[in-house]
């Protein structure tokens, strides 16, 4: 059985959905990981959050469940632009896919636990690097639009199928579920789902 994941690195519930890949892994289940821009429209420098907006319900809310999956996580004090994330992240996974588990984590971490600014192209770049990638292959993506096609081209499958909201998975059934659900309820799902494939 295999599953595509679509997400963005600015996604709280993305960093939480770390956990269910996991239990996928566990359950025997094989995953495809594509981006999928959420916030195109984020200015280069980030957009920062007032301590009483909105998003604070939804950081207070996914701290509780990285609590619970045993995740660390610190409330963001602003949503960066992920541009330069996503087209690195998608030139190692296509060119170097050795290292882009490791990469797709430790971006996930610098936002989530480490507070770090992921539209920091020397940032994503150092992260590539210390994952094994070959940053003079990735830069060649960048530089002629490989990187930023391969980007859109996973958002525009994604929408195809109905996609709008991150984690999307996508089992080789058909089947299409959005957001983080319980760990009870994915695994049922996924064994059903086995056990009908034979």
């Amino acid at each position: 059985m295999r599953v595509t994941v679509w997400s963005d690195y600015c996604c709280p519930w993305c960093y939480l959905a770390l956990d269910r890949l996991d239990l996928l892994d566990e359950l025997g289940v094989a995953v495809d990981l594509l981006p999928f821009e959420l916030h195109p429209d984020t200015p280069a420098g980030g957009r920062r959050h007032r301590p009483d907006g909105r998003t604070a319900a939804v950081f207070a809310r996914v701290g509780a469940e990285c609590a619970e999956a045993g995740l660390p996580f610190a409330t963001p004090e602003a949503t960066p632009n992920t541009a330069i994330a996503l087209e690195v992240a998608e030139a190692v996974r296509r060119t170097t896919p050795g290292a882009f588990p490791g990469l797709h984590r430790d971006l996930f971490r610098s936002r989530f636990v480490d507070g770090l600014d992921l539209g920091d192209e020397r940032l994503v770049e150092g992260l590539a690097a210390d994952a094994g990638a070959d940053l003079e292959v990735v830069r060649a993506w960048r530089s002629d639009g490989r990187a930023e096609a391969a980007v859109a081209e996973a958002r525009a499958a994604a929408t195809e199928l109905g996609v709008s909201a991150t984690p999307a998975f996508r089992f080789d059934s058909g089947l299409v579920i959005t957001g983080v659900h319980p760990r009870a309820s994915l695994a049922r799902w996924v064994t059903r789902m086995q056990a009908r494939s034979g």
